[in-house]
């Protein structure tokens, strides 16, 4: 009882903001992530039912109108993971399992180039890209992570990561990093950067770390992202859409659930 008293409280903390619906017995809520056609980043905000990994296989499901792959085996949409260094490439089967291959079972999940099922798992946090035959919306579902934190190692340059708790959340307070990270400098140039897509671009941000305190002398902005002008902004960051953080160096990023009231 305490668990579901948890989730309750969680999922009432974040109200309408991001619209789940109980749909079924089993799955606490549900969310239609909007796509527009070509690039989009998106986010997982959601484990399965009793805490493990969301299937990377059936991470999300797209709508009926997004065709599969046809009898080459060409994919009309595809997810790209980053790797650290480069991508991995899925794509997504519609129905071409069955009016390609005669298999119903490799029908409407995200499949290896060979057209075949994958065992990889989408942590909460986790992002890709869906490069999309044109709009559309893709369902991620599943329970709220019951952890109060969830916490994501960082390496060295480009991390694709988005907040694991559902609901849109603040560009001010995108997760904590750790102590050891710098902020600005007296120039105003960020040690390390959030850069959030608009679908043909990037906004850039900038985590202060203590210079808020250091520099300009003013501990209200310390531990935060802020914009370029080293000032907070009210802009949000919608439900399951993934960020890039540019990191100086390793380290841990940190995000908490929502508070009831908040």
């Amino acid at each position: 009882m305490k668990r579901t008293l948890t989730l309750l409280a969680i999922l009432a903390a974040i109200g309408p903001a991001w619209g789940a619906e109980v749909v079924s017995s089993n799955i606490v809520g549900y969310e239609k992530v909007s796509l527009q056609k070509g690039f989009n980043m998106v986010g997982v905000q959601f484990v399965k039912v009793g805490g493990e990994d969301l299937d990377l296989m059936t991470v999300g499901v797209l709508d009926d109108q997004m065709a599969g792959y046809d009898e080459d085996g060409v994919y009309a949409t595809e997810m790209r993971m980053w790797t650290g260094n480069g991508y991995t490439t899925y794509g997504w089967s519609g129905t071409s399992g069955t009016d390609v291959d005669e298999d119903p079972t490799l029908d409407n999940k995200w499949l290896d180039r060979d057209n075949e099922e994958i065992d990889e798992i989408a942590s909460p946090s986790t992002g890709f890209w869906i490069v999309a035959e044109k709009a559309g919306t893709m369902t991620i579902s599943g329970e709220v992570p019951a952890t109060d934190t969830v916490s994501v190692q960082l390496t060295t340059g480009f991390n694709m990561v988005a907040n694991p708790y559902p609901g849109e959340v603040a560009i001010t307070s995108f997760g904590t990093l750790d102590s050891s990270f710098a902020g600005y400098d007296e120039d105003g140039v960020y040690a390390t950067e959030m850069r959030v897509w608009t679908g043909n671009g990037y906004t850039t941000y900038g985590w202060s770390g203590t210079s808020g305190t250091d520099v300009d002398e003013d501990p209200t902005l310390d531990n935060k992202w802020l914009d370029r002008d080293n000032e907070e902004v009210t802009v949000t960051i919608p439900f399951g859409t993934a960020v890039w953080i540019y990191a100086e160096k390793a380290g841990t990023l940190t995000f908490s659930a929502p508070k009831a009231g908040n």
